[in-house]
């Protein structure tokens, strides 16, 4: 366990190394680290995912795959919270000398909660459309790059976040009984706003 904490760590100040260099290049990576700019472009994405169908069928798919996605970032947030409750290990910044690029957060540094919700958009979607599913992935890996990047979280506390998110997603599109009702009322909503408006049905 001890090497890997001490792989952990050396990985961390190979990225965390390069903040400080490159003034756009921080700019940059600020603006992936912070609370708006990603989670705003995954909100966008799940509208677009949610509107993209070119026919009935393929529109209450999307739907479907909208509610599994808000399920399983549900079940992820569960998971995340057990694991906080369990791992107590302080952000880089209290242990070591770093490049902060970021406030100073005070809660737990594993795991990642940033990793762990945008990386359960992107596993969500893959599952449920395997070409749109891949551009959540490139936010999902900006988004915890730049948090190793301004001195917020270790590898580690990514990584267990992707597992977690991965977990997450699989569990709540095999186990779709979880996700049926809901999808059976929105579904229902979805016909009645149609109907009245007269869409295509």
């Amino acid at each position: 366990m001890c090497w890997l904490v001490s792989f952990d760590y050396t990985v961390f100040t190979w990225i965390n190394g390069l903040a400080g260099r490159n003034s756009l290049l921080d700019s940059a990576m600020q603006a992936f680290c912070n609370d708006h700019l990603i989670p705003f472009t995954l909100g966008f994405m799940v509208i677009i995912m949610a509107l993209h169908g070119r026919n009935r069928t393929q529109d209450r798919d999307n739907l479907a795959a909208v509610v599994r996605l808000f399920l399983a970032v549900a079940v992820s947030s569960a998971l995340l919270q057990l694991a906080v409750t369990l791992v107590h290990r302080p952000r880089p910044f209290i242990d070591h000398e770093v490049t902060l690029l970021f406030y100073h957060p005070t809660d737990w540094s594993f795991p990642s909660n940033p990793a762990t919700a945008t990386f359960t958009f992107f596993f969500s979607a893959l599952f449920s459309d395997r070409r749109f599913g891949w551009w959540f992935l490139p936010p999902a890996l900006l988004m915890s790059f730049a948090r190793i990047y301004c001195g917020v979280h270790y590898p580690g506390d990514v990584l267990a976040g992707i597992l977690i998110a991965a977990a997450s997603a699989y569990l709540v599109h095999r186990v779709d009984f979880l996700s049926r009702p809901i999808v059976a009322i929105i579904n229902s909503v979805e016909s009645r706003i149609r109907s009245s408006l007269s869409v295509r049905e």
